[in-house]
């Protein structure tokens, strides 16, 4: 199983961090650039259940 590590949403300070923090996930998770090269609506569904665990 691949590991990674993620910064809270509720450390940063505004919706900025909060992507790049998402991206940073959405990286480590799936592959280096998934953030550019999946699917928008996969990378919606992602977000918001990004938000509900890490949330604001």
């Amino acid at each position: 199983m691949k590991s990674y590590t993620s910064k809270s949403a509720k450390d940063n300070q505004d919706n900025s961090s909060v992507w790049e923090s998402f991206t940073e996930y959405l990286n480590s998770v799936y592959f280096e650039g998934a953030s550019e090269s999946l699917d928008p609506e996969l990378i919606s569904f992602e977000y918001a259940a990004y938000l509900s665990s890490y949330g604001n």
